[in-house]
């Protein structure tokens, strides 16, 4: 368990540093070329050069990754 800013995490850094299958690694290609946060990278991050500060849920991660895309002035946006 993490200690997040909202409470505690499930997510532990081994969980998000785990082997990923063929299908995941796809799905994070793609979500890398659409521009789509990527959580397992966060989360790798974390481990690597914050140990012992608090992870955001993926839910956490995903919100603030779109608020701070979309909240600029002059971001560019699809409507």
């Amino acid at each position: 368990m993490i200690q997040t800013a909202q409470g505690t995490s499930n997510a532990t850094a081994t969980e998000c540093a785990a082997p990923q299958s063929r299908f995941a690694r796809a799905i994070a290609l793609v979500r890398r070329i659409i521009g789509a946060p990527d959580y397992e990278k966060y989360c790798a991050h974390m481990a690597a050069t914050h140990t012992g500060e608090p992870v955001m849920t993926e839910r956490e991660f995903v919100e603030a990754r779109l608020t701070d895309r979309y909240s600029k002035p002059g971001a560019a946006r699809c409507c």
